[in-house]
């Protein structure tokens, strides 16, 4: 037995009794396509020497059908009979089969069970091992024969099934395409054969075979078919015979058939006998399937490197199974805080990316160059703090400036007017000030509160994205952890709201009009109603004129805006018009100062307040909170247990790898040329 098969076969044994997909390894096979009532089955039969494949009208193929055939050096005892061949079947377990018969009768009861009464399909494969002496080893998959019209209780689309499903098959690369086309139809009608040409276009790897050849006419168009000249496929064209009725009534051995089948091309084809028949079939597919293997034996190292690759960090990110309950409790909560304390100061764990110049001159990043010389530094979570700084600066500085200072300062002169009473006040007066900038600061109330508000998602978003990261294996305990987190953070939102509101109540308790910023803006608003400068000799005149009515008082510190204000009230030729004109600028300009100098003054609280009921809260006191909350008896039981789904990817994981390992083995050893056992 020729090693490189006897690897392929192994290699599908390791993976079928695994239970395990060979969808990513995509191992090499032969597969059989055909309509139905080509003989498909009649051409397996043969291959394997046995009458086992189940009969009659329609689709009797529902299910792929894995058939690994073994050769086995000599006879074994099984039930106390020797016996020269024998099934096992992947769903029955040990149980061995000797009686054709009984595996025709387990393939139909097993596709019922699976497929049901109404002639459906289904993907999933049968998979029988053949063992016997006078089999070569050699792996065929047969797939439901491809039909045109649905007869009986067909479902109305089952030719689209069919066809769906052969495809899926036969468009692998590492499949061999069997098409089997039926020698008394016309070879430009074959379905196998035009759905092969779809996937393999060059042919290269597709095999033709004619059944029923001695139904055809024996003229220069069949020999024109038997020849090769007709089709255009790479791996070649043979020509078999079927059983006729007659023979598979009488049950006429197979060994009998391949006897008659040899006469008969030797006596109507003999310049081409020695390329037909079954046993060349035969010899060819193991010569087509060892060929193929060593070309792909390389691809096939490659892929298995990967899985093994994509496995191990399948398991590195599910870890173990928790051994000490209470411990995975303590590190799973300091965890969690920690990564959330993390993400929001900006303390990371960088990975370090190699940067290809060149590639990265093309707008691309590899990250595996060797020839690169820029480091890149990538950080391995999300920047919460980051977000918080955009929260800062869009709903604080943003939000806030937005807001129009004079906004419902359109009409002050008339304000001011109307809380003049009876004669004009010698100076602004401080009331109609008082209340217009109060009106103005309660403009803050709503936007610091939606500050606080945002920043609370915020954190509130990052405790749900840490949460998911650090106890992705324990689901209930993740929403316990973020319902606690969350409630501790509504609590200190709520603190931090109040605390906002009073600060602003602060603020309007008393109006400053001494403030150091505010003072100094009188003096620049004084600039813009100075009078011109006087002539000297007018100078003297008022200067004496105001001697007269000299007077001695106590030494005071004059308010600015009291001597602005006098500057102007009391000069000359000033209208009651211009006055009220002046005092209406004057007001606004300081209206809109003094709701500047609050403005800043929040801008730089809201975020300490954030960082102090929210950020360093968290950071200092919600791990003993979570612990005090989850660190019982009964919580631990409850909470610190794996999801079924995590359960399951580890085990899945764990025996797709000691399928892989033993994989690597049998192809290195085939690689190094060492013998399969």
């Amino acid at each position: 037995m020729d090693r490189f098969l006897a690897t392929l076969n192994k290699l599908q044994d390791v993976f079928t009794t695994a239970g395990v997909s060979t969808k990513e390894i995509d191992l090499p096979q032969i597969v059989v396509v055909g309509s139905q009532s080509t003989g498909k089955s009649s051409v397996l039969e043969n291959i394997a020497k046995q009458n086992f494949l189940p009969r009659g009208m329609g689709i009797v193929t529902r299910r792929p059908l894995v058939l690994q055939m073994i050769q086995v050096p000599s006879k074994q005892v099984i039930s106390g009979k020797a016996c020269d061949t024998w099934a096992q079947f992947l769903h029955k377990g040990d149980t061995l089969y000797t009686s054709m018969s009984a595996i025709q009768q387990e393939i139909i009861d097993d596709t019922n069970r699976v497929c049901g009464m109404n002639k459906g399909i289904k993907d999933d494969p049968i998979h029988l091992k053949l063992y016997s002496t006078k089999i070569p080893s050699l792996t065929l998959v047969d797939l439901p024969g491809l039909t045109k019209i649905p007869v009986g209780d067909q479902p109305r689309d089952i030719d689209q099934k069919i066809e769906r499903q052969v495809r899926s098959f036969i468009v692998k690369e590492n499949s061999i395409i069997l098409a089997v086309s039926a020698g008394n139809v016309d070879i430009a009608n074959s379905d196998s054969l035009k759905l092969a040409k779809e996937v393999d276009p060059t042919g290269s790897r597709t095999i033709a075979v004619i059944t029923k050849c001695d139904l055809m006419e024996n003229n220069e168009e069949s020999n024109a078919l038997l020849n090769g000249t007709s089709v255009d496929v790479k791996l070649g064209l043979i020509g078999v015979i079927n059983r006729n009725n007659k023979q598979l009534s009488e049950k006429t051995p197979i060994d009998k058939i391949l006897a008659i089948e040899e006469d008969y091309f030797l006596s109507n084809y003999p310049g081409i006998a020695d390329r037909m028949g079954t046993e060349y079939l035969t010899s060819q597919l193991c010569d087509i399937l060892i060929s193929h293997l060593k070309k792909c034996l390389p691809i096939l190292a490659e892929k298995i490197a990967a899985q093994q690759v994509h496995h191990r960090e399948i398991l590195k990110d599910v870890g173990h199974e928790p051994t000490d309950p209470n411990q995975a409790m303590i590190m799973l909560l300091s965890g969690f805080t920690e990564s959330l304390s993390k993400s929001i100061e900006g303390k990371y764990t960088y990975t370090v990316m190699r940067t290809d110049p060149k590639a990265r001159s093309r707008g691309t990043r590899n990250s595996l160059s060797k020839t690169g010389n820029e480091v890149e530094l990538i950080p391995e979570t999300t920047s919460v703090g980051a977000e918080l700084f955009t929260v800062f600066q869009e709903e604080c500085t943003r939000r806030l400036s937005m807001i129009p200072a004079d906004r419902n300062l359109s009409n002050l002169k008339k304000v001011i007017r109307k809380t003049s009473g009876v004669q004009p006040a010698l100076f602004i007066p401080d009331g109609v000030f008082n209340t217009l900038i109060l009106k103005q600061l309660d403009m803050f109330d709503q936007p610091a509160e939606h500050a606080v508000t945002k920043a609370h998602q915020c954190i509130a978003e990052a405790i749900d994205h840490v949460a998911a990261k650090a106890m992705a294996k324990y689901p209930k305990l993740e929403v316990e952890v973020v319902n606690i987190a969350k409630e501790f953070l509504s609590k200190q939102s709520l603190q931090a709201k109040e605390f906002v509101a009073e600060y602003l109540q602060i603020e309007k308790s008393y109006i400053n009009t001494n403030h150091p910023e505010f003072v100094e803006r009188y003096q620049v608003a004084a600039a813009l109603f100075a009078e011109p400068e006087q002539d000297p000799e007018k100078q003297s005149q008022q200067a004496a004129t105001q001697s007269n009515f000299t007077y001695h008082q106590p030494a005071v510190k004059e308010n600015p805006l009291d001597k602005l204000m006098t500057k102007y009230l009391y000069g000359e030729d000033v209208t009651s018009e211009e006055r009220a004109n002046k005092e209406a600028e004057l007001m606004e300009k300081l209206l809109i100062h003094y709701f500047c100098i609050v403005r800043a003054h929040l801008v730089d609280m809201i975020p300490k307040i954030v960082m102090k009921y929210f950020v360093r809260k968290l950071c200092s006191e919600l791990n003993s909170i979570l612990i005090k909350s989850l660190y019982t008896e009964e919580k631990i039981t409850e909470l610190v247990q794996e999801s079924d789904r995590v359960v399951r990817k580890r085990k899945a994981s764990s025996k797709m790898m000691k399928v892989l390992l033993e994989a690597e083995k049998l192809v290195t050893d085939i690689a190094v040329g060492r013998n399969v056992h």
